[in-house]
């Protein structure tokens, strides 16, 4: 699988806007927005292009820990597994700020993401408890983590 990072605006947008990734993702803020008109924040983030499958994004936290998060296009259905484990593996060695620790937060309703977090192998961390609010219901995000291994 080839990876690399990309400012490529119309690719991003087109993953992030990807109506299955838009409708798992997005909470309310996001509700009211044209999906036409969407521009994806850009200053601290890393997207990772993942071949023509999607994206893995990572957003730092602090020095160690980085925030990520998977648009993975239909296209990659039944891929998702090694797909992510690779990705995350390339973060860990080519992100410029190397993290030593990824982190998720996924919507308890979002069962896909949850098993997926786990196949990769992140541990469940706890509960971030009514932290996501989507069709003005709040929802409970399980967090789960993984660090890099230092020889």
């Amino acid at each position: 699988m080839n990876f690399e990072i990309t400012h490529d605006i119309d690719y991003i947008r087109e993953c992030l806007t990807n109506e299955y990734v838009w409708e798992n993702s997005m909470d309310d803020s996001f509700k009211d927005v044209s999906k036409d008109l969407f521009f994806p924040k850009m200053d601290g983030i890393t997207y990772v292009k993942a071949g023509d499958f999607g994206l893995l994004m990572a957003m730092p936290i602090n020095f160690i820990t980085h925030d990520i998060h998977i648009a993975l296009l239909p296209n990659a259905r039944g891929m998702a597994k090694t797909i992510c484990q690779e990705a995350i593996e390339w973060v860990f060695e080519n992100n410029k700020e190397r993290p030593l620790r990824l982190t998720a937060s996924i919507p308890e309703f979002n069962k896909h993401a949850i098993k997926l977090a786990r196949d990769v192998g992140m541990e469940f961390i706890g509960v971030n408890k009514m932290s996501f609010l989507k069709n003005g219901k709040l929802f409970n995000q399980l967090l789960f983590g993984l660090s890099r291994r230092i020889e």
